[in-house]
């Protein structure tokens, strides 16, 4: 299964211009990297092209999903109308305990094999835009970057919505209040260095395996590392798009067989 998605991964990359990959300090920059027209898709997706054949875009991990991070694929889209996927940018996959989008699908287009943790694989944060990085120029996370989030999320109300501030009710289902603690924790940032895409990896037990905060130029700057599953919600936390996502890529496909090699 692994190989089959690293071959996947190449194919991609390959139409993608994505091998301008440059070492600076152990850290990887896609300088070149541009969109990628297969989607990422929800934890435990088998290879694409089986995917797209099992997937009978019946809708119900999306309605399981407690994060609201799975989209049906619509009629413009080309990569496979009705397939479930996340566009990370919108919404990123939270890693949810118990995996309740893979043991909803009733296909096994989700593996359901892959409802823990330590098996499942989306693809491999890169970084696509290295300058824009607020920790870098030691800049502060704004209460209006942190509004991007609540636009992002469906279970709020519109005064909280508005007021940038939640409170989490007992009569609140399990679904809420996951949503709103994400929001309170995105709160307690406003007005210190931005480390979002570190501090709130949903990557557990330690987030730190998979993503962390280096020294670089005087400032931060995020290192991605071999434990990150390609959940995306890193790329939906940055407030300037640093971060994105290559579909079933593996740490190795974007990091170790590139070291010592310079594509710029």
């Amino acid at each position: 299964m692994e190989e089959k998605k690293r071959r996947q991964f190449m194919k991609q990359a390959a139409g993608l211009g994505v091998l301008g990959i440059a070492a600076a300090g152990g850290i990887w920059v896609a300088k070149d990297f541009k969109v990628n027209k297969s989607r990422l898709r929800p934890p435990g997706a088998i290879e694409e092209e089986k995917y797209l054949s099992m997937c009978i875009k019946c809708g119900q991990c999306l309605q399981v999903c407690p994060y609201d991070s799975i989209k049906l694929e619509d009629i413009d889209g080309k990569a496979g109308v009705g397939t479930a996927y996340i566009d990370p940018l919108a919404r990123g996959c939270y890693l949810c305990e118990a995996f309740p989008c893979v043991l909803a699908c009733p296909t096994g287009a989700l593996d359901h094999e892959s409802n823990v943790i330590e098996k499942v694989h989306m693809g491999m944060a890169i970084v696509v835009n290295e300058s824009a990085c607020l920790a870098l120029e030691g800049k502060k996370v704004t209460k209006e970057m942190i509004g991007r989030i609540y636009d992002h999320t469906a279970v709020i109300s519109e005064s909280e919505r508005v007021n940038r501030k939640v409170e989490i009710y007992d009569n609140d289902t399990e679904k809420v209040r996951l949503q709103k603690t994400l929001l309170q924790k995105l709160n307690t940032h406003e007005g210190k260095s931005c480390n979002l895409c570190a501090d709130l990896c949903p990557f557990t037990p330690d987030p730190s395996k998979a993503i962390g905060m280096v020294d670089k130029s005087g400032g931060l700057f995020p290192e991605i590392r071999d434990a990150c599953v390609g959940c995306g919600a890193c790329v939906e936390l940055c407030p300037t798009k640093v971060l994105q996502i290559l579909p079933y890529a593996t740490y190795a496909d974007v990091y170790e067989k590139k070291k010592g090699t310079n594509h710029v």
